[in-house]
C-alpha cells in the first residue's frame, strides 16, 4: 500500500512538472510553409507630415489595403498600427518591384505614386521590407527575419536603426535611462544588428546616438511587453529632434 502511495505521488509530481513546464513555454502553431517561395511583410514608416493612406504594389499587384504610418503588413506590431499577428505574405523570389501610392481618401483610386524601389528576396526565407524617410529620399530596403526559436525563459529580439536623421544608434534595455544597459550598439541608418535573447516580461528599451554617455538624454524610448519564446524586430522610426507624426519613436515587429 505504502508502495502504491509512492508510485501515485510520483506520477502526481511527474504530472504537475510536466504542466507546469507547458505554462512556461510558446507552442508554435504548426503551420506548412510554401517551398520556393519568399515570405514579405511590408512595413511603411515613412513618417510624413500629413499622415495619408498608402496602398503597396509588389511586381504590379496591390499586395494591401490602405495603410497608415506606421504599420508592418500583414500582422503588425508594438506601439504600432494593426494586429499582434506575425503572418507574412507570399512572393515570388528574385528581383521584386515596390511601389508605393498615396490614395485618395474614401476611393480605390490612387491620387499619385509616391515612390518605386526594387530589392531581391530569396526563396524559402522570411523578410521585412522596411520604407522610410519621404519624397526623393525615400528608402526601401529587406531584413531577413530567419532565426530558430530560442529556448524557454527568452525571447529573441534584433534592431533596425530607421531613422533618417541619425547615422548610427545604440539600444539599450533597462528600468531607467541612467540605469539601462547595452544591448547592441552602432547600428548604421538601414542596417540591422544579431538576433539578442532577452528575458521576457516588461521593460523598457532606449536609444541615443552610437557613442553617447548614459549620461547623454534618450532619443525615445518605449516600454515593452515580450513574450516568452517569441522573436521581435525592434526598430527606430521618425526623426530626431522632429515633433507630431514625424517625431523619433521606437517600435517593435512580431515576427514569430
Amino acid at each position: 500500500m505504502k508502495r502504491s502511495a509512492a508510485i501515485i505521488l510520483i506520477l502526481s509530481s511527474a504530472i504537475l512538472f510536466a504542466v507546469s513546464c507547458e505554462k512556461n513555454s510558446f507552442k508554435l502553431r504548426e503551420s506548412t510553409y510554401p517551398t520556393g517561395q519568399a515570405l514579405v511583410k511590408v512595413g511603411l514608416f515613412t513618417a510624413y507630415t500629413v499622415n495619408n493612406p498608402i496602398r503597396v504594389s509588389i511586381n504590379g499587384q496591390v499586395i494591401s489595403n490602405e495603410l497608415l504610418y506606421p504599420i508592418p503588413f500583414p500582422g503588425g506590431g508594438l506601439n504600432t498600427n494593426g494586429s499582434l499577428n506575425s503572418d507574412y505574405l507570399m512572393v515570388a523570389p528574385g528581383s521584386a518591384k515596390v511601389e508605393l501610392y498615396v490614395m485618395n481618401p474614401g476611393t480605390p483610386k490612387p491620387s499619385s505614386k509616391l515612390t518605386e524601389a526594387t530589392v531581391s528576396m530569396e526563396a524559402d526565407k522570411r523578410y521585412t521590407l522596411f520604407l522610410a524617410d519621404t519624397a526623393a529620399n525615400l528608402a526601401a530596403w529587406v531584413v531577413n527575419d530567419d532565426t530558430p526559436t530560442p529556448d524557454s525563459g527568452f525571447a529573441r529580439i534584433k534592431f533596425v536603426n530607421a531613422m533618417p536623421n541619425v547615422a548610427s544608434m545604440d539600444l539599450y534595455k533597462g528600468t531607467n535611462a541612467s540605469t539601462a544597459t547595452l544591448v547592441v550598439g552602432n547600428i548604421a541608418y538601414k542596417a540591422v544588428s544579431e538576433y539578442v535573447n532577452v528575458p521576457p516580461g516588461n521593460d523598457s528599451f532606449f536609444i541615443r546616438k552610437a557613442g553617447d554617455a548614459v549620461s547623454v538624454a534618450p532619443i525615445a524610448r518605449r516600454a515593452f511587453a515580450l513574450s516568452n519564446q517569441r522573436i521581435y524586430t525592434i526598430f527606430s522610426r521618425g526623426y530626431n529632434g522632429a515633433t507630431g507624426n514625424r517625431a523619433p519613436n521606437l517600435s517593435a515587429i512580431v515576427n514569430q
